[in-house]
């Protein structure tokens, strides 16, 4: 459901010959939170460091608090 009301706002415009998309603010600031969290999760410097923190909770060298 969510997609079809994204889908109602989102204009599509001709400027030349390259297509352009028109979003309101909100709607693009959204669709940008999800970008960054899907570049930093696809990061290999992410999955390395979450990778090594993993392995020090098993090995029990280090506790992490939850806050």
């Amino acid at each position: 459901m969510n997609k079809i009301f994204i889908m109602d706002k989102i204009k599509k415009v001709e400027i030349g010959k390259k297509p352009m998309v028109l979003l309101p603010l909100n709607l693009w600031q959204k669709f940008e939170d999800y970008l960054e969290d899907q570049e930093a999760l696809t990061s290999s410097k992410f999955i390395r460091r979450v990778q090594k923190a993993r392995k020090e909770i098993i090995s029990k060298k280090i506790i992490y608090p939850f806050n």
